[in-house]
């Protein structure tokens, strides 16, 4: 007991430092502070572009980045889809693309993108249709399902759209466990992947 109360102090700091040990190697492997859970992804079933039905249920045991667009969009929606097949080339490098990862890119716009429209668009981006899913399905539920997912869908005209660029990140379990502002010039697509293989990792420790 002497010895203890003698050492007291560098016992405490001792423990400190396993504890902060221990810390620093949970978060290297995760690649930081692990993301919150946010609350249940909102349900859908939706088609891609070969009338294949996908939902949040019939996807589950995947990590899933979604974000809502349209093909004729003259803005934000094409330099966001470039950085959405960065993100896809990077997740094949790491084996997990279509296998435990997949991207659900959903049209505002389904009236116009017909599915030939869409495999026209994916093609100029060298999208790899086997786990990046293309979505479509009724426009007004489609709006409505956009409001869900924290997304604002304004139909300025019959053939003009305003809404706001976000990526819904989603996890395994189907929680949703981050909001990304797809800004073209401010995102860092490396923080997504960061990001996408800390959920990834989370989910293969269990």
């Amino acid at each position: 007991m002497a010895f203890v109360k003698k050492h007291a102090f560098k016992i405490a700091v001792l423990a400190l430092c396993a504890l902060m040990g221990i810390y620093l190697l949970s978060t290297m492997k995760t690649g930081g502070e692990p993301l919150r859970k946010l609350g249940p992804a909102p349900a859908y079933e939706l088609a891609d572009v070969d009338g294949n039905k996908v939902s949040i249920e019939n996807t589950q045991g995947k990590v899933r980045l979604h974000y809502f667009y349209f093909s004729y969009c003259p803005d934000v929606c094409p330099p966001t889809t470039a950085q959405l097949g960065q993100i896809q080339d990077a997740m094949v490098k790491e084996g997990a693309f279509g296998k435990d990862f997949q991207i659900h890119q959903i049209t505002v716009d389904p009236n116009r993108d017909t599915p030939e429209r869409i495999k026209e668009y994916a093609s100029k981006f060298d999208a790899d249709l086997t786990g990046w899913k293309f979505l479509r399905g009724d426009e007004a539920a489609t709006h409505a399902l956009a409001k869900q997912y924290g997304v604002t869908v304004i139909k300025t005209s019959e053939q003009e759209f305003s809404h706001t660029n976000y990526f819904i990140l989603v996890d395994k379990q189907g929680e949703v466990r981050k909001y990304i502002r797809a800004d073209v010039d401010e995102l860092q697509v490396d923080d997504v992947i960061k990001d996408i293989k800390k959920l990834l990792n989370e989910q293969d420790a269990k």
